[in-house]
């Protein structure tokens, strides 16, 4: 007694309380000796020694007093997790391995569990959990349920439906429990009396009455029954996928769920893509369709309130240790004649291992990277495991799990379980899977069937921080054992989502010399890459990396690399941008008024001083004024390339007007008269030209005032169309010639 006052009397120097996280499990009987694990919250022991010995780690009830230590076995060096740091000595965690002892005259009701830690010499701190843990089997229960009233008359009818999943909410406390498949709900009470409000449903109204009951327990209490109507509450379908705990290179079940909980009946196209290493074997119904990785089946009608087994027993070969296996079950819900109501997606992930704890936990998505990254406002989905590896059959199994803070607590949602299971839920989220008299043999006896779980989902609160960690462990219970504690799983919630890369062209195909633009049409990058093969410049790292020019023909692939904080993705588009030849380089040829580029091409356009002439669209162009001309020539492929010709002039001084010039016969078979007018002596030079612009002859002749004649015989000459050109002294014109073989 003396130790005790002592003890007591020693908390008075303490500093004031901290709040602590939990306790796990949360409730014992009189008379157990009951192993559980404390944990403070986050960083509470960061600078501070864990409890000295078994006197600072007990239960105590607020009204009675009742003081309950921990098990004097207590060792802070092995039961108060801590690891040794070469800097800073020996660390402590935030959790620890507690047993308490718990008398058989303990009185019934709630305690609170403390701990005090040391920072210094001179004293400690007391982290305190009010009402963290239940001594005593409950006084009683208060049973009921909640049901759509179809006729609204306030009254539980044959025929009427359940529904699942709602939430009943009992004070003091703020205790919520859930109905279950049937309806039901069940709440473990001590004594006490006791307020049971439904929480409605959005778009629903409460037709029963009273709207709320009051029960004084004991004795235990039943019908306390909620009516609720909408009159947009038709259908109300869930589907899910689960699969089974395999091993790698073993078979695994794969479960796909339709739970029609609406008023009406549904018939669903059920469409499973998995990833190409989880190879389907069989399944009990066959299905409708199957390529490759995407199997359907098409399900028959749905009636109100049942289950549908899509597949029945479906079996997979699961890949080998570390590989992803990613399932997506696309469900295409219609009404009984055939109508489309609406889509439902639900894909699950997960890491294939050999061996493992069959007690774990997963969650969906699991995030990506160490940190798991989350899109922030993600719907997760929870599912616990469990399997009876003891050498006797577990009559009951609880689960205990407290949600993470950021958690908006009124969107959980039951979704399948394997047995059928009772929860509650306290204010600060700590839920209760209770599957009582669940009778679950253990491995040795049936393997298949000492096997169990549960999956949930819950959203994120809005408007948490970018980002936030959410972190969740579960804690099973087999009968009165002590708590096997499963593995923590961790999403980092964010509005950073996985790079995505994409990109595009206003044209991709362009011709030689041609540079174009590329459009980042990328979701979620911090840096860029880009590949330019035979462009230039070849790379660039700006998001949009201005023009690319490409001067040879051929087709090039483009990459995209797209990186931030979670990750790369890359696209490379093959042969994505196509270069055409473009017509080679040229010169054009003047001979007097006439200027004569190649022939051969599809197009050409003439211009005059950068102004197009229209209708000049001949290889050749008869200028009419002094200036500057230019020639664009095109081909096939729609390419283009000029040449401009500066300074024509046409005017003749020294020598007459060119329509005093003739050419006899024209066309020639190759022997022909040229005769042209002379103002003066002078010498000037006939030449002929080819149509590409080459020379073929050249004269020089004296001329006499008057008309001056030349006699052209060249009979080697091929048929084709020539030009005369008569240069003077200061002037010159041109003729064509037309040479008929």
């Amino acid at each position: 007694m003396k130790k005790l006052l002592l003890a007591l009397l020693l908390i008075a120097f303490y500093s004031s309380n901290c709040i602590a996280q939990g306790i796990v499990p949360n409730s014992g009987v009189q008379g157990q000796t009951l192993q559980t694990t404390i944990t403070l919250a986050a960083g509470s022991m960061f600078g501070s020694s864990g409890p000295m010995g078994y006197q600072d780690i007990y239960l105590q009830q607020a009204g009675s007093g009742t003081t309950i230590f921990c098990d004097p076995s207590f060792d802070p060096l092995i039961d108060w997790y801590n690891y040794f740091d070469p800097w800073m000595g020996t660390v402590y965690t935030d959790s620890g391995r507690v047993t308490f002892n718990i008398p058989g005259n303990a009185p019934n009701g709630y305690y609170s569990a403390n701990v005090v830690t040391y920072n210094g010499p001179f004293g400690g701190v007391l982290y305190s959990i009010p009402n963290a843990f239940f001594i005593g089997n409950p006084a009683g229960t208060i049973q009921g349920s909640v049901y759509f009233d179809l006729n609204q008359n306030g009254s539980k009818d044959v025929g009427e439906p359940p529904m699942y999943n709602q939430q009943v909410q009992f004070s003091p406390g703020n205790v919520i429990a859930f109905t279950n498949s049937q309806g039901e709900y069940n709440f473990y009470a001590d004594t006490g009396t006791y307020t049971s409000t439904l929480l409605l449903p959005s778009g629903f109204t409460q037709t029963s009455s009273p709207l709320t009951y009051t029960s004084t327990i004991p004795p235990s209490v039943t019908g306390q029954d909620f009516g609720i109507y909408s009159p947009t509450y038709a259908y109300n379908h869930s589907s899910s996928i689960y699969r089974t705990r395999g091993r790698c290179n073993t078979n695994s079940q794969v479960h796909m769920n339709i739970r029609n909980r609406g008023l009406m009946p549904i018939q669903d196209r059920v469409t499973l893509i998995t990833s190409s290493n989880y190879v389907f074997i069989s399944s009990t119904i066959t299905p409708d369709y199957v390529n490759g990785d995407t199997i359907r089946w098409n399900t028959p009608i749905i009636n109100t309130i049942s289950n549908y087994l899509v597949g029945g027993t479906v079996l997979f070969m699961t890949p080998a240790a570390l590989q992803m296996v990613t399932l997506t079950m696309i469900d295409s819900v219609f009404d009984g004649g055939g109508n489309f109501i609406e889509v439902v997606i639900d894909t699950w992930t997960y890491q294939v291992s050999c061996a493992y704890d069959p007690n774990d936990k997963h969650v969906n998505p699991e995030g990506v990277l160490s940190q798991n990254f989350t899109p922030i406002d993600a719907e997760l989905t929870y599912l616990i495991n469990f399997q009876n590896t003891g050498n006797d059959t577990a009559y009951d199994v609880f689960i205990f799990d407290t949600l993470d803070a950021d958690l908006d607590f009124s969107t959980l949602e039951v979704v399948e379980s394997s047995h059928e299971l009772n929860l509650q839920m306290t204010p600060n989220g700590e839920l209760r899977f209770n599957f009582f008299n669940i009778m679950l043999p253990d491995s040795g006896a049936d393997e298949p069937g000492s096997h169990g779980w549960v999956l949930y989902r819950i959203r994120p609160n809005t408007g948490i921080a970018d980002p936030t960690e959410i972190t969740n462990t579960s804690y099973i219970v087999f009968d009165l054992n002590a708590p096997i504690v499963t593995n923590t799983t961790l999403n980092t919630m964010t509005a950073l989502q996985y790079p995505q890369s994409n990109f595009t062209t206003a044209d991709v195909t362009i011709c030689e010399t041609n540079c174009i633009l590329f459009s980042n049409q990328s979701v979620s990058g911090s840096s860029y890459l880009w590949n330019f093969q035979g462009g230039s410049p070849t790379s660039s790292t700006n998001a949009n990396p201005g023009a690319i020019c490409y001067s040879t023909s051929g087709t090039y692939d483009v990459t995209l690399i797209t990186t931030n904080a979670l990750g790369s993705d890359t696209l490379t588009q093959s042969a994505y941008i196509n270069v055409a030849p473009s017509p080679a380089v040229f010169s054009v040829v003047q001979a007097g008024d006439s200027l004569i580029s190649p022939q051969g091409y599809d197009t050409y356009q003439w211009y005059y001083d950068n102004i197009m002439i229209n209708g000049a669209t001949s290889y050749f162009y008869i200028a009419t004024l002094d200036g500057d001309y230019g020639v664009v020539v095109g081909n096939a492929n729609g390419c283009q390339t000029g040449v401009n010709i500066t300074n024509v002039i046409i005017g003749i001084d020294d020598l007459s007007s060119s329509k005093a010039i003739s050419v006899y016969p024209n066309p020639t078979s190759g022997q022909f008269e040229i005769s042209f007018n002379s103002n003066d002596n002078q010498s000037v030079t006939i030449s002929i030209f080819d149509k590409v612009g080459q020379m073929v002859l050249s004269r020089t002749i004296s001329t006499v005032p008057g008309i001056n004649k030349l006699t052209i015989e060249e009979q080697n000459l091929s048929a084709g169309v020539y030009t005369i050109q008569v240069a003077g002294n200061s002037a010159v014109f041109s003729k064509l010639l037309l040479i008929n073989k």
